[in-house]
């Protein structure tokens, strides 16, 4: 039997958002107006200066895309992401980087589980030697997309990754002393079905579910990751990681 160990992307071994950095490289090739990029870009600013939320940036990201995805040949999709992984693939955090590389060693078969699209997730996820890759999935008929969705990972993790160890019985995967990383609400679902969860700069909604069942937290400050440990509400810092 292979040993789990399951890696949320973006926030948690990217440094950034794949899916955001797909939209803004689209946006550099022409595919949206001079109004909607300039929108894009001022709701970019507005969210980093704190004159926005997070979810109204996100929002207009994700309904801009979803607007021009028919448009989009999923060819020139394809070739975005490419330039996208070849350009930043490389901003990752240390913790997580050095965990995956630790797990690799130690023969544990490594998912890349991302709310991300498939066409940039699968080629970050090669980049980094993970065995598998279940992203998001914009539907195709022929050689265009349809404006949907055939897989949303967003809000169904934990479903997605038990159908995926009951589609993938072959390889003999166990959940025994299994490793999940997160750093969202988004991926709480997923942290409780494993040995060993960990909530890596974790958000409020995640940081709350961390405290309550006691599990690993994480924060990476610079070149140091600090490590907390506890129960019942209390943190104490366990240890510190220096890369």
């Amino acid at each position: 039997m292979r040993k789990l160990a399951v890696f949320d992307i973006d926030g948690t071994l990217f440094r950034w958002q794949l899916y955001h950095e797909l939209v803004f490289e689209i946006k550099s090739r022409g595919h949206f107006s001079e109004q909607e990029a300039e929108a894009l870009d001022q709701a970019f600013v507005a969210w980093q200066g704190k004159f926005t939320s997070w979810h109204d940036y996100e929002f207009l990201v994700m309904e801009t895309i979803t607007r021009h995805l028919t448009e989009i040949a999923p060819k020139a999709l394809e070739e975005a992401a490419s330039h996208v992984v070849e350009r930043s693939g490389h901003k990752i955090y240390g913790y997580t980087a050095k965990l995956l590389k630790k797990l690799q060693t130690e023969g544990y078969y490594c998912l890349a589980l991302s709310a991300s699209q498939q066409e940039i997730a699968e080629k970050f996820a090669d980049k980094y030697s993970f065995d598998d890759c279940v992203a998001a999935v914009y539907e195709r008929e022929g050689d265009n997309y349809t404006g949907n969705h055939s897989r949303v990972v967003h809000g169904h993790k934990r479903e997605l990754l038990e159908a995926y160890l009951a589609d993938h019985k072959e390889i003999g995967l166990t959940l025994d002393d299994s490793v999940a990383v997160g750093d969202s609400a988004s991926d709480i679902s997923m942290l409780e079905m494993v040995d060993r969860p960990i909530a890596f700069n974790p958000s409020s909604e995640l940081l709350e579910a961390a405290m309550k069942h006691g599990w690993k937290v994480v924060v990476e400050r610079k070149n140091i990751a600090y490590e907390l440990e506890g129960a019942d509400g209390h943190f104490v810092l366990a240890r510190t990681d220096q890369f």
